[in-house]
């Protein structure tokens, strides 16, 4: 007679069969999204689509992969993947997607409604079956014109939760709007940089372009593009382009980059320049609307520098388009307002035919870690790493609010403590903290950091990469224990590096003003790094790819370290002048080695060029 184990639960006995039916929650909302009223049931035979992410057969095998390939000392360095290899790193076992796919059988899914895509599975399924499937009830939710059908939990049978990692969209309240003007009311990080309107300056000297010598003393108060290819040791000749060779900036929420203020900007600025222009890309519906009354500042900083920088590489902008309402508020991002479209990013660059494929991404975009759900937070930072092992550079800045602004938990907990931000905390990105001035740059906040310090810190979320483990212990030992109850030691540790942060001329709306912030950061050090590749590839070699295990390992030679300065945080007002915990002094040091507010420093081209090559 066969055995059957029997397990007690609750003053009952169940069999191990029974046990794999049973439905156990995947995913559950405490409430409805801010913005979001709840009204009728939708009809049962009403038709929706559901994507069911797959757990990937080795979670280590995207770990492995990159640092592989990324590795100057690996056999595999350089050796990048395919857009088909990349994503089969994440793919399920055989096992797991024929037992999800016999649960569906089962549940009534035919098979001709069923779309194989790897590490998802889009299934078309009426509302009565879902709700069979799922055990839950869909609801209408509602927010300003549009309606969509949601629930606030769902299951799915013991046996088959070990197989899936999410299935979307059921807790998700995604909001995707193309026509809303955003640039006024975003509060989130790294959205808004210090904007100072400045006069006109003679472009005929040096530090505009001009035939003269630069001065630097005047770098410190407008740090121009011939400031900038100076202080970093930048080639004086512009290189040729070689093959394959691409620079992207990333705008999202209808940001815009104008390309008459890009021409003005270049007869300022680099008149040698002048008529050099930009490609446009769209992912998610975006667009790069031209003209007036359209959201530009950030759009504008980042191409502006990026072409002046970059030199003759092609640029290319890529507008993302909808905005996202699937966040956790705090007291420093209320209920209301939303973050970017983080996956539908990542998964339009991972998908891009290699051809297509830019060797360098800068993004100047971001919140804090805490505002992402954790399993979105870690879906997109794979997807980084994905692309990282099709060779592609991915730059971001480390942030403007120093340690966090309301430096409170949003778990419900209250807890005080510093808060990292994303997307600097994901490892398989290269995160670029501020610095200001020159002979020496010192690591960037505005008096006590009240408008403006340069970010850095440990995330909460990603534990701490083996190539940057020596020299974190290293900082932490002699000076993370002041702070040791606000962070975490064991977390991913940013920046990696830092760039000039402060006083950069930017065009905006026909006027010349002053930005400060890292978004201006991340693209000029995304320039250096695709003028790095664009080297590589004329010399036959591959293109630079996931930067950090070089630079941990070798790169960090090439940089100037930044032993002066500190950033600030937690000064007890959130950014809607709310009370919020105080953490009296907080703040990083910057220190002789890599530290949580410059990195490893600034970079000097000439050295970085030798070590590359």
């Amino acid at each position: 007679m066969l055995a059957i184990n029997l397990l007690k639960t609750g003053g009952f006995l169940l069999s191990a069969v029974s046990v794999l039916a049973v439905p156990v929650v995947v995913e559950s909302l405490n409430e409805t999204p801010a913005g979001w009223e709840e009204s009728d049931s939708p009809s049962p035979h009403q038709f929706i689509n559901l994507s069911i992410g797959l757990e990937p057969e080795d979670h280590k095998l995207l770990e492995r992969t990159i640092y592989e390939v990324s590795d100057p000392d690996h056999h595999k360095y350089g050796k990048h993947l395919s857009r088909e290899s990349a994503k089969d790193l994440l793919k399920p076992s055989h096992a797991a997607t024929k037992s999800v796919k016999r649960w569906l059988s089962e549940v009534g899914v035919p098979s001709h409604h069923i779309r194989d895509e790897g590490e998802w599975l889009h299934i078309r399924i009426t509302v009565k079956n879902a709700e069979e499937m799922l055990n839950t009830r869909f609801s209408m939710f509602a927010r300003d014109d549009r309606s969509i059908v949601r629930t606030r939990e769902y299951s799915v049978p013991h046996n088959i939760r070990r197989h899936i990692t999410s299935i979307q969209p059921t807790t998700l309240f995604s909001s995707f709007q193309h026509t809303r003007n955003l640039e006024e009311t975003a509060t989130t990080m790294m959205k808004r940089d210090t904007l100072i309107e400045m006069e006109h300056r003679s472009t005929k000297n040096g530090n505009y372009g001009g035939p003269g010598p630069i001065d630097l003393k005047k770098c410190k108060t407008e740090a121009t593009p011939a400031c900038i290819r100076k202080l970093y040791n930048m080639p004086k000749k512009y290189p040729t382009a070689a093959k394959g060779s691409m620079f992207t900036t990333v705008s999202f929420q209808n940001m815009t980059s104008q390309r008459d203020e890009l021409q003005e900007f270049l007869r300022r600025y680099a008149p040698d320049l002048k008529g050099v222009a930009f490609s446009d890309d769209s992912a998610n519906g975006g667009k790069n609307t031209q003209g007036d009354n359209v959201p530009e500042n950030e759009g504008n900083l980042n191409i502006q520098y990026a072409v002046s920088l970059a030199s003759r590489i092609p640029v290319q902008h890529l507008a993302v388009g909808g905005i996202n309402t699937d966040y956790i508020p705090d007291l420093d991002l209320p209920p209301g307002a939303y973050i970017e479209t983080w996956l539908e990013f990542a998964e339009h660059i991972l998908n891009l035919p290699t051809k297509k494929l830019p060797s360098v991404i800068s993004i100047s975009w971001g919140e804090y870690e805490q505002h992402l759900p954790k399993q979105y937070a870690r879906q997109v930072c794979n997807k980084f790493g994905q692309i990282g092992t099709r060779g592609v550079s991915i730059i971001v800045p480390a942030g403007n609010q120093g340690l966090g602004v309301a430096c409170q938990s949003n778990d419900g907990k209250n807890t005080t403590k510093f808060l990292p931000t994303w997307p600097s905390a994901c490892p398989y990105v290269t995160t670029v903290g501020g610095t200001g001035g020159n002979n020496p740059e010192v690591a960037l906040s505005d008096g006590e950091g009240e408008e403006f310090s340069t970010g850095g810190g440990f995330s909460d979320l990603f534990s701490r990469p083996e190539y940057q483990d020596k020299v974190v212990k290293e900082y932490l030992k002699n000076h993370g224990k002041k702070w040791q109850a606000y962070y975490n030691q064991k977390g991913r540790a940013y920046p990696d590096v830092a760039a000039i942060a402060a006083e950069l001329p930017v065009m905006v709306r026909g006027e010349m003003r002053l930005a400060t912030g890292t978004s201006a950061a991340a693209p000029t050090f995304g320039a250096i790094v695709a003028l790095l590749s664009n080297e590589r590839l004329r010399k036959g070699k591959p293109v630079m790819g996931f930067l950090n295990p070089w630079i941990y390992k070798k790169g960090h030679k090439g940089f100037t370290d930044i032993v002066n300065g500190r950033n600030y945080g937690c000064q007890g007002t959130s950014m809607l002048g709310l009370p919020a915990p105080k953490i009296p002094d907080a703040g990083w040091e910057a220190v002789e080695g890599w530290d949580p507010i410059s990195g490893f420093g600034t970079p000097l081209y000439g050295k970085l060029e030798k070590l590359a090559l």
